[in-house]
């Protein structure tokens, strides 16, 4: 019908920023259940707490720990798609995403951060490997990035809609 239609031409009809508000907030809310996913640069550690599909979306809820004393100011994140197959010879491919939906808006912290994307599901193909990338403004511009395998993501977990009950009962869906 006409819904299906407009779905079809925007599929950002598919989950309405309100609804990737309310799982994303309950995802922030719950407890870490991957243990696998972290890095270091900079004396920053990054770290994936959880990877929960919901329809069509990954939402991707990672932590940042600045064990330095200057605080990180966030220009930008991103994730970068890119072959896996890397030879020198060919011109890899990268492709960058910008998350559908960004929980947290600060753009800097001194000791810790939180933050939970969504990405859409079909911008993940198998034969890349993908990082979740933040880089700062400055010149000193330190990037932070997670390395996140396919079998990551193939481990995501559907979400459980338990977590929903631990909201405040105003922002629920």
């Amino acid at each position: 019908g006409v819904d299906e239609m407009r779905q079809y031409k925007n599929p950002a009809v598919l989950m309405p920023e309100r609804s990737m508000a309310v799982y994303a907030y309950a995802i922030f809310c719950s407890k870490r259940n991957y243990n696998n996913i972290h890095s270091s640069q900079y004396g920053i550690k990054a770290v994936v707490n959880n990877i929960y599909t919901v329809g069509d979306y990954f939402f991707i809820d990672f932590s940042l720990y600045n064990k330095t004393k200057i605080k990180y100011d966030i220009a930008e994140l991103r994730i970068k798609l890119t072959d896996k197959k890397e030879t020198k010879a060919t011109n890899s491919q990268t492709i960058e995403l910008s998350p559908v939906y960004s929980l947290n808006s600060a753009k800097s912290f001194k000791k810790a951060y939180r933050n939970v994307i969504v990405v859409n599901k079909l911008t993940f193909p198998n034969e890349k490997s993908r990082r979740l990338e933040l880089s700062e403004n400055q010149m000193s511009g330190r990037v932070v990035y997670i390395p996140i395998e396919y079998e990551d993501i193939l481990n995501a977990d559907s979400f459980d809609e338990n977590l929903l009950n631990h909201l405040p009962y105003n922002i629920r869906k």
